[in-house]
């Protein structure tokens, strides 16, 4: 297991989706001996663990549309995105917007961790599945976290 998928929070998953990673982030997924990496989602596929690496925003919508729909239970769900201070890449939101479309099917960010000094990532949870979400009422992507701060 690398650094990365520990702090990715992979563990027991054996099937994980991966999409549009960049190239700097293959040798991350070739030290993964016994773990199938699957690089799109097939009609009604179900998951539990997946990363995919977005830029733009219409990339973050399509990509969080398809992983909400498709996560299953308490999945995994990780959103990679550029750096600020990245000198590769530009992105078109951050940390602290453009995350609608995970809000509105009931998920929240609950984790930021950094994959490499280009791209952070941001891990969102459904809120059923949060022990505890402590945080500013407007700050609350969905409708039920808003409702659990006190919004």
């Amino acid at each position: 297991m690398t650094p990365v998928f520990e702090k990715l929070n992979l563990k027991h998953q054996r099937r994980i989706v991966v999409l549009d990673a960049p190239a700097s982030f293959e040798p991350e997924l070739q030290a993964l001996p016994g773990v199938e990496v699957r690089r799109a989602l097939g009609n009604g596929e179900r998951l539990d663990f997946a990363i995919a690496f977005v830029i733009t925003q219409a990339q973050l919508d399509a990509a969080s549309a398809a992983l909400a729909a498709a996560a299953e239970g308490d999945a995994v769900l990780w959103l990679a995105y550029p750096k600020g201070t990245s000198r590769r890449y530009r992105c078109e939101f951050n940390r602290d917007g453009g995350w609608t479309v995970l809000g509105r099917a009931g998920f929240e960010p609950v984790r930021q961790v950094a994959i490499d000094q280009d791209w952070s990532a941001l891990r969102f949870r459904r809120v059923e599945c949060i022990p505890s979400l402590t945080r500013d009422p407007k700050r609350a992507a969905s409708a039920a976290g808003k409702r659990r701060t006190g919004g």
